[in-house]
């Protein structure tokens, strides 16, 4: 009986099939010709016509100049569109997926479409083409050799607040086998940051890691506690800075300076963005520490940053600059209010930056980089990239600039094409940069890798 009921079910499901073969293939050539209309509105900068392709519902929150001035930062940061290839397109019951590689004049895209069955659109965005499913991330850079260096894994930390790293040793190209070379413990930016750094389809500090390596330098990387335990982190109502870094960056410390292969006197914190505010103070109280390197240094305080970045953001016009007025006004507020002196131990986290409780930011207060790289009597060097727009020239590195400026102790190495992550770029830097895979820009790494072995005394 029950093969008989399946086998009428596959002969109904056969049915099925074949009927609707044909409405499939049907609604795939119709995907087709839809793009190729989406992708002309493009070309030919037809704003109207592209609006028109979207369903009802979503034209009343979509100006025409909204997609006009998205559409000009991509091209303006990127290049024109010059390669459209074949699409992937995926049918559901109710929404058809169509993804799109697509070649600007300096980087490679993917395009998602999601489309009604009646071919209209509902979402168009541009997304790194890993994130569909279309190409590769991170590639080794061209400056580092996998053949000259060895990664092992390592842990930090105590208790159940342990975290992973990773310890990346050059391999010894000497017949010596007593010689030691000098090792950077990497401080990562904000947020719950992996070893690697990764945002979007880059990994800085796997690049760093890997370049040094090759100039015959040691490094430890290493993911951030809030990275490996979140759920631990949020629980914890008195989380401070101090917390999310110094006791991970010290054992860092102490692991490198116990390993045979690596001076003792000669290990380097580098800190980037955020893990550029620790750094200094890390520097100036742990005796062991032979240097500090401060890379994308902020001036001021980090919920400042983010207002800045979020008015830039609006201010590039694309999709997202919908939403941001409301976000903006209220991070303005959170961080008058970590700011102030009404800031106390029983202030609300909702009321505060990010959401983050006022253990975090009383702490916070406690952290003064510049004023503490001031004092400072060994050798730093300060790295910024010009178009940054998160951590800004204007409002951060003049800041170190003119304070530090003609220190004997203090280098700066400033990068007119980089961004945030040190990476190159032409025009006004934006969000969509990061899906972009790059490394580590060579010059950064040879500047550094110079500055590391100059100031161990190699």
């Amino acid at each position: 009986m029950a093969s008989l009921i399946w086998a009428k079910a596959t002969t109904w499901f056969q049915w099925i099939t074949l009927y609707l073969t044909p409405w499939r293939y049907h609604n795939i050539s119709k995907t087709r010709l839809r793009l190729r209309e989406v992708v002309r509105h493009l070309e030919n900068e037809s704003w109207t016509g592209l609006r028109k392709e979207f369903t009802p519902l979503i034209r009343l929150f979509l100006p025409e100049s909204l997609l006009e001035k998205g559409w000009k930062s991509v091209c303006t940061a990127f290049g024109p569109l010059e390669t459209v290839n074949d699409a992937v397109i995926t049918n559901g019951w109710f929404v058809t997926t169509v993804k799109v590689p697509l070649k600007f004049q300096r980087a490679e895209f993917g395009m998602l479409l999601q489309l009604t069955p009646t071919g209209s659109l509902l979402t168009l965005r541009l997304l790194s083409k890993s994130a569909l499913g279309l190409g590769n991330s991170w590639e080794i850079p061209d400056y580092a050799d996998i053949n000259h260096a060895h990664e092992s894994e390592i842990t930090l930390g105590k208790g159940e607040l342990k975290v992973g790293g990773t310890l990346c040793l050059p391999n010894n190209t000497t017949t010596d086998e007593t010689a030691t070379v000098p090792c950077v413990v990497f401080l990562a930016g904000s947020g719950p940051c992996d070893r690697d750094s990764t945002i979007e389809e880059n990994k800085p500090l796997k690049d760093l890691a890997w370049g040094l390596a090759h100039q015959g330098i040691a490094s430890i990387r290493f993911d951030k506690v809030t990275h490996t335990h979140p759920n631990a982190c949020r629980k914890r109502k008195n989380m401070t800075l101090t917390d999310e870094y110094v006791d991970h960056a010290v054992a860092a410390v102490l692991h490198a300076r116990k390993h045979a292969r690596i001076a003792p006197d000669r290990v380097f914190v580098l800190g980037h963005s955020l893990g550029a505010v620790v750094a200094p103070i890390l520097a100036a109280t742990v005796a062991s520490i032979a240097g500090c390197i401060v890379m994308a240094g902020p001036a001021e305080p980090m919920y400042w940053l983010a207002v800045r970045q979020l008015s830039y953001i609006e201010s590039l016009g694309g999709p997202e600059s919908l939403y941001l007025s409301k976000h903006i006004d209220q991070a303005r507020v959170r961080a008058e209010l970590a700011d102030s002196d009404d800031l106390s131990l029983s202030t609300p986290a909702k009321k505060l930056p990010f959401g983050i409780g006022p253990a975090y930011w009383l702490d916070y207060r406690r952290f003064d980089p510049i004023g503490t790289a001031t004092g400072l009597k060994k050798p730093l060097v300060v790295m910024q990239g010009g178009r940054d727009y998160q951590v800004t020239v204007e409002h951060n590195y003049r800041r170190w600039h003119q304070t530090l400026h003609g220190k004997p102790n203090v280098r700066f190495f400033f990068y007119e094409r980089l961004n945030h992550l040190f990476m190159p770029g032409s025009g006004p830097s934006t969000p969509l940069e990061y899906s972009v895979p790059a490394n580590v820009d060579e010059e950064v790494v040879i500047d550094l890798a110079k500055w590391v072995l100059s100031a161990s005394g190699c």
